[in-house]
């Protein structure tokens, strides 16, 4: 059961290609971070090698990440991560990656990497506080105020992480707030969930690694529905990611330990529609830093104007009867959904 700094390491295969343009990485997937039989993680693993593919070019900061997931990963195999450089340029370099298990590709993905900060050739231009036009912190608490909030059993790593629920954005979701859309509502609906999350391991330091973990930990929109919306018969479900992209907005090397706690993170999501197939749904999320650990130091002013979103995702995710998780691992490996 190794914390998540460790659960992602990756290495470079014997069988590599001894050139720049193509490598072959692998490594095992720690089971601590599955939700029941399936890791979510997997993405965390090809993001990495991509890391560790670009370490020694001038192109070293992922800038985005989108990737399709075909089968299921499975924590009981080794895997092997193949990683080529498409496209070599002079401000971005674009690469595919494939990630598999049992000689069957299991994860798509195409990364885009650059230099995550401003450069010579193009004037600084970024839209932060004062500007009014800047997107804000999107909690209503601070980290302080904060109470933590259980986890499932079936998330294994329930206790490895915590996290705390913003109440407030919660209600934003109840079927009696203004929010409700009717016939003369003009765009408007969804539901939003916030909260922040904390890795518990005291040696646990964010980097872009962390990201596309964080980037999956939302309450889904399913659950966030009132069971008026659905009816009855919904049972205990699995929510399986399809596709999900990410967009990393600012360097977390850069951040200060000062104002920027250095393992929990403010998470914020929202959801507007579900649709056929199997309750198909999207998903937008924002990474923030936070201020100060789960529950620790207080609120002073400004303090939101300090915080910085670290990366946006969307993804496009199903809702299937949590039996075929707890089957992942228990059948032929190339099995589909």
């Amino acid at each position: 059961m190794a914390p998540y700094n460790q659960a992602v390491a990756v290495r470079v295969a014997a069988e590599s290609k001894l050139n720049d343009q193509k490598k072959v990485y692998e490594g095992t997937i720690d089971p601590t971070w599955n939700i029941g039989n399936v890791p979510c993680y997997a993405l965390a693993l090809i993001l990495q090698s991509c890391i560790q593919h670009q370490a020694s070019t001038s192109h070293v900061d992922p800038l985005h990440i989108s990737a399709h997931f075909l089968r299921p990963t499975n924590s009981q195999v080794p895997f092997k991560v193949y990683v080529q450089t498409v496209k070599p340029g002079k401000g971005f370099s674009n690469l595919v990656a494939e990630f598999y298990q049992e000689d069957s590709v299991r994860i798509t993905a195409h990364a885009i990497f650059g230099v995550n900060g401003p450069t010579d050739d193009m004037p600084d231009l970024t839209l932060l506080p004062p500007s009014s036009y800047a997107r804000r912190h999107p909690l209503y608490i601070h980290p302080s105020e904060g109470e933590r909030h259980p986890m499932r059993n079936l998330w294994n790593f329930h206790k490895h992480v915590a996290w705390a629920y913003d109440d407030k954005l919660l209600d934003l979701n109840a079927t009696d707030h203004p929010s409700r859309t009717n016939s003369s509502t003009v765009g408007g609906g969804g539901l939003e969930w916030g909260g922040y999350l904390q890795f518990e391991t005291p040696t646990e330091r964010l980097t872009n690694a962390y990201i596309p973990f964080l980037a999956d930990m939302f309450i889904n929109t399913i659950n966030l529905l009132p069971e008026s919306e659905f009816g009855t018969g919904l049972g205990t479900s699995w929510f399986p990611t399809m596709t999900l992209a990410i967009e990393f907005k600012f360097p977390i090397s850069q951040l200060d330990p000062s104002k920027h706690s250095t393992r929990n993170v403010a998470l914020y999501s929202l959801g507007r529609f579900v649709n056929n197939p199997q309750r198909r749904h999207d998903v937008y999320v924002e990474v923030w830093t936070a201020p100060s650990n789960i529950g620790e130091g207080e609120p002073r002013e400004g303090w939101r104007d300090e915080q910085i979103c670290l990366a946006t995702a969307t993804q496009m995710a199903l809702t299937v009867p949590i039996a075929l998780n707890m089957k992942n691992g228990k059948k032929k490996a190339d099995s589909k959904l």
